[in-house]
């Protein structure tokens, strides 16, 4: 490549890296004309293109920017007043632009591109003359101070250092070309790569994640001290290196984003629609290859919320909302996956024409349209050729789209949910993983084969004793139900599903893997639970790849094959359906309402169980943990006088025990084990020995052991267990630690004079909630269940009910009921907190009056949720 060469290819790269932007910029200009760093910056782009074109002789190119530029010019003077006609024109000119680059990329020319009409347009309106159509007088305004002044020569590459990256000038090119040494600049930090050249990284890497599971595996089968240590290392630096070289792939969904505010605005106004576009989130990143295959069908959503989901502004006046409509797009992560919502507040989905139009069609029969929940129904207009529209437009109404939306979702793993109600609008949540290429994951045996899942889908595991396992599964409708502290769980047994032989054991022991996707919660048994372990992902055969129950595959430690199981697919091959599911939700609700077993049976919690000191031994919810994790001793560091270790590219904070119980310290084994703990950031535990994960009654003793930092004890396995309070430890170790990751609108000494009525009946969970309350400043009194609350609520008055819903005598949705209907209490916040919340569940607590739902163990939501909801009865 010779030097005019690099030149065109840094200005071709620097130029769309400009131009992404630029869309989005223009569009909120229109909203906000008057915006003068917005201005200047769309003019810097302008006039760098302009000064960069010349240079290499690029003449249409250097035209169009040209009189763009003239435009821009004019309205930063103020000679011209900003409208839709001039940011019309001023995008047909960054269209053709962008047309000219690409052809640039492609062939080193700028193409056929018609530039006259833009061009000609642009002159007219530079010149203040009519345009296609006219411009309003300009409305005389209050003089702005004008921005700072951009430098008017067209020299080469030379722009105001506003971003990150510097554009070379000319003298920079002279200096490379005679092979001087420059000093550095903010350039130097980045270079551009080309993505094969990641591809091959990331496929190399994979090759020795591979590797070094093959050297743990026999590292752990001989006893050679120094060998395990370089293993050990070995295994941290690879994994280091893998983070690394997976950060290289991801990318901001911004990038996909950009596309929409320009998107958004000419389709409305050629619907005469008025929409207003707004987004979160979007330096949430994800992997490259996603990113390029979410951009269809997010564009797909956005077209289909415009044409189908917003009405005209003359139809939302007569329903009363507001004219100007709003499509809200946001990114975020969680549980380990990249969640992207898209929302809109118009008509939403109408039930009854899906309905209509799948018997039309023969998608179904009219008893089974009847019979079929909302949800089944709305996911109806997935299936191909679907489409609800009576007239085909440019946009959308032929039945192609939203199946390929479902079919390019699947292909990545990704699911879909949507959630509408009629005259408020539509919700599409779409969970994707946040990359494809390595993931960890749990291994389970099923007969002789061994089968990995993804553990985003993993919420925990259970191991039924042989002489428990036949009053724990019932059989309901004719599926095998677990109850799981008192919610019913389907099951799966997935040698049935895969038609192997089970694997008899002298325990007999049942072992089950709770699992989650979407609105899917179930459990699976299987033969054999093994570790966790980070796989590489390989891809099936084209007809394997036809099973639904697959991913992918990968090659373990020993060399083997194990296949990747797809949650969802599992799921479809199966006889049980949604609607069995959903019997199963109705039979527990109706056990809720009657107050029958499911509601009066004793709860039950998993935790982690762990020795620590010489001999003793400790539990700790499950729900808190992230991961657990064995380390060499040689791995802790000091900082601050405080044990941290070097832990996936972060600094961990590190406890023990022995430092606020009276445990006597022993020295360190050469490998310790680590409980990681998520609490608003992460947090480690480090203990003598993980014993197992075990499932324990919730009534335990709270009493003789009453002590900050421990919720009670109870006897596991022959032993006497003490289960830790985590938030009450972590105040005990940094005092400070909540008040840095949570702003409060309200005072300490508002906190303080808040009264809350805790209403639980789990001492287990009682003590959570009390523990985390009052360390936040709330007047906490407690009641064991809904006929005591009402008693307390005779003789004192509270700021607000926080209560269980699975409770003896009166439930939490009878207490809330009784609250609403007594005239001195219905005013009363009420928040529900359970161990997981339903739709169901929620729509039956809006029902009775329960103004928030959320889950109790996490105490960070609870709290906000809790004062947002007192902030809101007092009108703040």
């Amino acid at each position: 490549m010779n030097g005019i060469d690099r030149v065109l290819s840094d200005f071709i790269i620097e130029s769309q890296e400009n131009l992404e932007r630029l869309d989005h910029e223009f569009v909120a200009l229109e909203h906000d004309p008057h915006n003068e760093e917005l201005l200047a910056s769309i003019f810097r782009t302008i006039h760098t293109i302009k000064g960069s074109a010349g240079f290499l002789n690029l003449t249409n190119l250097e035209q169009v920017s040209h009189y763009a530029e003239d435009v821009l010019a004019k309205l930063r003077e103020h000679s011209l007043e900003l409208d839709d006609d001039i940011v019309t024109t001023l995008l047909s000119g960054v269209d053709c632009i962008k047309s000219m680059l690409v052809a640039l990329e492609k062939t080193g020319e700028e193409g056929n591109v018609d530039i006259l009409d833009v061009v000609v347009q642009l002159k007219k309106i530079a010149d203040n003359k009519p345009v296609a159509a006219s411009s309003p007088a300009p409305a005389p305004k209050k003089p702005i101070a004008p921005a700072r002044d951009v430098e008017e020569e067209d020299e080469p590459f030379i722009e105001e250092p506003v971003q990150e990256i510097r554009p070379k000038t000319s003298k920079d090119l002279k200096t490379q070309d005679s092979g001087e040494h420059a000093a550095p600049t903010l350039e130097d930090t980045r270079i551009h790569v080309d993505v094969h050249l990641l591809d091959q990284l990331m496929n190399l890497t994979g090759e020795l994640v591979l590797a070094r599971n093959q050297v743990v595996q026999f590292a752990n089968t001989i006893d050679v001290r120094d060998f395990r240590a370089v293993t050990q290392r070995m295994n941290v630096v690879v994994s280091e290196l893998q983070e690394v070289v997976m950060k290289t792939r991801m990318q901001p969904v911004k990038k996909v984003f950009g596309q929409f505010p320009r998107l958004v605005r000419d389709l409305s106004k050629q619907q005469g629609k008025d929409v207003q576009l707004l987004m979160e989130g979007q330096n949430t990143e994800l992997d490259r290859t996603l990113l390029e295959a979410i951009k269809d069908p997010l564009t797909h959503l956005v077209r289909n919320a415009l044409d189908h989901g917003i009405e005209r502004p003359s139809e939302r006046q007569k329903l009363g909302k507001p004219v100007t409509a709003t499509i809200m797009i946001k990114a975020y992560h969680e549980g380990g996956q990249v969640v992207i919502e898209i929302s809109d507040d118009g008509a939403g989905i109408n039930i009854d024409k899906v309905k209509a139009k799948a018997i039309r069609e023969q998608l179904v029969t009219a008893q089974q349209a009847e019979e079929m929940s909302e949800r089944n129904l709305v996911n109806l207009i997935f299936r191909p050729g679907f489409s609800t529209a009576e007239t085909v437009t440019s946009i959308s109404g032929r039945g192609v789209g939203m199946d390929v939306v479902k079919r390019n979702l699947d292909k990545i793993g990704g699911i879909i949910d949507i959630h509408t109600q009629r005259h408020k609008g539509t919700r599409m949540k779409i969970r994707i993983p946040i990359t494809l290429a390595i993931i960890p994951v749990l291994i389970v045996k099923a007969g002789p084969h061994r089968l990995a899942i993804p553990q985003v889908n993993l919420e925990e595991l259970l191991m039924l004793q042989a002489e428990d396992k036949s009053q724990s599964i019932e059989v309901v409708y004719g599926a095998e139900v677990y109850r799981l502290r008192g919610e019913l769980l389907p099951l799966l047994r997935l040698n049935k599903i895969l038609n192997v032989p089970t694997i008899k054991t002298a325990a007999d022991n049942v072992h089950i893997v709770v699992l989650s996707a979407g609105e899917l919660r179930f459990g699976l048994i299987v033969d054999e639970v093994g570790d966790t372990e980070e796989i590489v992902v390989k891809p099936l055969s084209t007809h394997i790849k036809q099973l639904y129950c697959y991913d992918g595959a990968t090659i373990m430690g020993d060399g083997k094959l194990a296949l990747i199981v797809n949650v969802t697919g599992l799921f479809k091959v199966t006889q049980l359906t949604l609607d069995d599911m959903k019997k199963v939700e109705e039979m527990k609700l109706e056990a809720r309402e009657t107050g029958s077993d499911v509601a009066t049976g004793e709860h039950h919690q998993t935790i982690v169980l762990f020795r620590a000191g010489s001999n003793e031994f400790y539990g700790v919810p499950l729900a808190f943990v992230v991961r657990l994790e064995k380390f060499s001793a040689s791995q802790i560091e000091y900082s601050g006088g405080r044990q941290v270790m070097q832990y996936r590219n972060e600094i961990l904070p590190l406890l023990r025990l022995e430092d606020y119980f009276d445990i006597p310290a022993t020295p360190d084994p050469e490998m310790l084990s680590l409980i990681v703990f998520a609490v608003e950031k992460q947090i480690g535990l480090v203990v003598q020995e993980i014993i197992d994960t075990i499932e324990i009654s919730t009534h335990i003793d709270t009493e003789t052991f009453k002590q900050q930092g421990i919720l009670g004890s109870t006897i596991v396995q022959g032993h006497s267990v003490l289960i830790l309070d985590i938030h009450g430890l972590i105040e005990m170790a940094y005092p400070t630690w909540y008040k840095k990751f949570f702003t409060s609108k309200l005072s300490e000494e508002e906190r303080h004079n808040l009264r809350v009525l805790l209403v639980e009946d789990s001492p287990f969970f009682l003590n959570i909630e009390r523990s985390y309350l009052e360390a936040a400043g709330y007047q906490v009194t407690t009641a064991q269940n809904g006929k005591e609350a009402l008693e307390k609520l005779e003789v004192q008055s509270y700021d607000v009910v926080v209560t269980d819903i699975d409770m003896p005598l009166i439930n939490g949705y009878e207490l809330t009921r009784r609250i609403r209907a007594n005239d001195k209490w219905k005013h009363l916040p009420v928040m529900a907190v359970t161990a997981l919340t339903g739709e169901k569940d929620r729509q039956r607590g809006v029902e009775v009056g329960i103004d928030e739902y959320q889950v109790k163990l996490d105490r960070d939501e609870v709290l906000r949720a809790l004062e947002l909801l007192i902030l809101r009865r007092r009108g703040q």
